[in-house]
């Protein structure tokens, strides 16, 4: 199914006599490939609804208009039909809480069940024109909050937002035994473990990983702490814990198997930058972790 994406701006006393390249590279950051997109892929630029290119001028209060190529969704992503729970949603992002045993993206049988596959029947349903574009990814038994940007110009703000630190996203975990400081940070490097296509483990070799972590609560068997990630290597947070001793309770890959059937980890807080308004908004899940 091919679709398109309008997005449309009104010109600032600021931004007027600007040419409109430059209002889109510089003020609404559109990347120098996704307007070669707009251009030659069957896009469109309208100033006050006039077909124009990136050399004409603009002025004050001048809407400007961009139509984004058409978009057609991934064959490896199968629309399924499966409850979603949507925690906001507009015409530019929308925030899922994401339960334990769903993948993000499909796995090798694409027709198993997958965050991306229920999104985009859900898109497919509501007459939505656009693809899934996964923001923020979580393991498969990870519960929480998922960020999705709804077309390729909020996914490309919205992704530049996570290299540069824009978003913010604290965990809950539950991890085995009494948590042995109040607050601590892990600058330990991690790397995929020999051997193995899954398993991450830290390394001298590995890539920088930092964790910062709090703790909530304890008992002599369980504690619950706050993490917040400075980078975002795989199994990161899991990876992290068993390291320091402390392993997620249900966890049964960086440490033996225990009474939970999943990992107790939870994305419970999200704060990000708005693709279109720049406004910083923040969420929190609604289910508790356990």
């Amino acid at each position: 199914m091919v679709h398109t994406i309008h997005i449309a701006w009104r010109v600032s006393r600021s931004q007027a006599g600007m040419t409109l390249r430059d209002f889109l590279r510089v003020e609404k950051q559109v990347s120098r490939k996704l307007l070669a997109e707009v251009k030659y892929e069957g896009g469109g630029l309208r100033v006050n609804s006039k077909a124009v290119d990136v050399r004409a001028r603009i002025a004050e209060a001048d809407l400007v208009e961009v139509t984004f190529p058409p978009e057609e969704a991934s064959s490896n992503i199968v629309p399924v039909k499966a409850p979603l729970e949507v925690i906001y949603e507009d015409e530019h992002v929308l925030l899922i809480e994401k339960p334990a045993g769903l993948a993000v993206l499909p796995m090798s049988d694409r027709q198993k069940p997958s965050l991306a596959g229920a999104v985009l029947a859900y898109y497919q349903e509501s007459g939505w024109p656009g693809t899934v574009h996964i923001v923020t990814r979580l393991d498969r038994d990870t519960t929480g909050l998922v960020l999705i940007a709804k077309h390729r110009y909020a996914h490309s703000i919205l992704t530049a937002a996570q290299q540069s630190g824009s978003i913010h996203r604290m965990y809950e975990a539950v991890v085995r035994g009494s948590f042995s400081w109040e607050s601590v940070s892990v600058f330990a490097p991690i790397g995929r473990r020999a051997g193995s296509i899954v398993e991450q483990e830290v390394s001298s070799s590995g890539k920088c990983a930092v964790t910062h972590v709090t703790c909530l609560s304890r008992s002599p068997f369980e504690s619950r702490l706050a993490v917040q990630l400075e980078t975002g290597r795989t199994h990161q947070i899991r990876v992290h814990l068993a390291w320091l001793g402390f392993p997620l309770s249900g966890e049964s890959l960086y440490a033996s198997a225990d009474r939970r059937p999943v990992h107790a980890l939870q994305a419970r807080m999200i704060a990000f930058p708005h693709p279109y308004t720049n406004q910083m908004l923040t969420f929190e899940a609604k289910r508790k972790l356990i």
